[in-house]
Parts: structure tokens; sequence; C-alpha cells
């Protein structure tokens, strides 16, 4: 459990939703770690008070912007941390930033810093998705067709049919992943595979790992846990073991 740490949420839908997954906001009551979860995906970091860390690196305040999540990293906070935060989809972030360059060049997310610091509300944050939605643009056809893969490979469809679904040659579509989310379209299908497997895990912790690597398309329990330790950092023993502490 992680009773120190107080987490509000909110999830745009409509034209916003098709780029942010999330805003946040969060207020630590004690010192603490979290697991930011690996979804191939940038986000904005906001440090408003007290002290956070990636894995063991202070960040620096107003902002920070993560790099693609190829791997679970491990977020540490200060007693009486405030921080708050904008989660991208994957393969969203340089063509948004290009376009919405009044939001998000280093000056506006300074000022958006600033607003938080201000007003510490998660409502702050979804004022700036009101001003993000009237500034983003629609995707262009290439980019429409990539976005659209991986929702299919977020979906689990296996990689070669999601290939075959999108009017755009393989080559293309790969070029254009790695382009905009700087990892190929069979890194994310891995990351996601396994994103299953770590959920029907916390679903059901008493899981047959052999019946469940089976299940989510790995070869055998061996394959299973060497994605989920590349992956997530941590064996899927020690992951259940964690569900149950």
């Amino acid at each position: 459990m992680h009773n120190e740490l107080t987490l509000q949420r909110h999830q745009p839908d409509g034209h916003t939703g098709r780029y942010v997954q999330a805003v946040w906001f969060a207020r630590a009551a004690q010192a603490g770690t979290r697991w930011l979860p690996c979804d191939g995906a940038q986000g904005i970091l906001f440090v408003l008070k007290g002290e956070l860390m990636l894995d063991g690196q202070k960040i620096a305040a107003p902002f920070h912007i993560q790099a693609p999540a190829k791997q679970s990293v491990e977020l540490s906070y200060s007693a009486g941390a405030e921080f708050a935060g904008i989660r991208l989809f994957p393969a969203r972030f340089k063509a948004l930033r290009e376009a919405v360059s009044p939001l998000l060049a280093p000056s506006g997310l300074s000022e958006l810093a600033e607003q938080l610091r201000q007003t510490p509300k998660i409502s702050t944050l979804e004022q700036w998705l009101e001003d993000f939605s009237a500034l983003a643009p629609d995707p262009s056809y290439e980019l429409q067709h990539t976005y659209q893969l991986i929702n299919k490979l977020m979906q689990l469809n296996p990689l070669e049919d999601a290939y075959r679904t999108i009017p755009l040659c393989m080559r293309q579509l790969e070029r254009q992943v790695k382009a905009q989310s700087e990892l190929t379209p069979k890194y994310l299908a891995r990351i996601y595979r396994i994103r299953n497997a770590q959920q029907q895990l916390r679903d059901n912790p008493l899981t047959n790992l052999a019946q469940l690597a089976l299940a989510c398309g790995f070869s055998d329990q061996a394959h299973l846990t060497r994605e989920f330790k590349q992956i997530l950092r941590i064996t899927p023993g020690k992951y259940v073991l964690q569900l149950f502490a």
C-alpha cells in the first residue's frame, strides 16, 4: 500500500484524449517511492515542493520531460513533496511540441509550473487541458495511421496482424513509430504484452506462472520471467510477493 501519497488523476476524453492519457497531482505526507509504469510514452513532471528523484537522480525544478518509457522507473519523493504531471500517449510528444509550441515550449511549461505552485490543484491541469484542446491539431495522415498501429498493439493485436490492418507499408510504419517514439513497433508490442501479464497477476496473484506465460503469448515461463525483469525491472515471483506485502 502507498498510504503516504495522495494522488488525484483526470483522464481527458474527446479530441484531447487522443493525445493525453492523464493529468495528475500528488502530495506526499511521508517520504516514499513508486514505480512509474513502462508504457512507451512520454510525460512531463512538475516539481512544486520538496524533492523528487528518478532512479536516484534528482529532478531539477520546475519541470522535467521524461524520455520514452522503455523500462519502469523508480520515483522517490521527500516528505511534504508536491508534484504533478502530464502523461501523453506513445509517439505524441514530438509532433505535438512542434504544433503546440506555446504550451509545450520551455516557456509554456515554466508558466504552467508557476500556475501550479500558485494554485496546487488538479483543476489547474484541467484548465491546461482546455487550452491544449483549443490548440491541438488533427494528426496528419501518416500520424493517424501511426497512432492506429500503436493502439492496436496496446489492444494486444499481434504485430503482423496490426500491420495488415493499416493502409501504409510496414517499413513506413516502422520509420514513423521510431521517429515519433524512439521505440520500434516490436519493442512496443513487448511492453504491452508484459503489461498484460502484469495486470493478470495483479488481478489474480495466485496464477500459475507457466500457465500465465502461455496465456499471454510467451514461449514458456523462463521467457516471461526474462521479459518481466527487463521491462518491469522485477521478476514475476518478486512482484507477486509485493502484492501480498
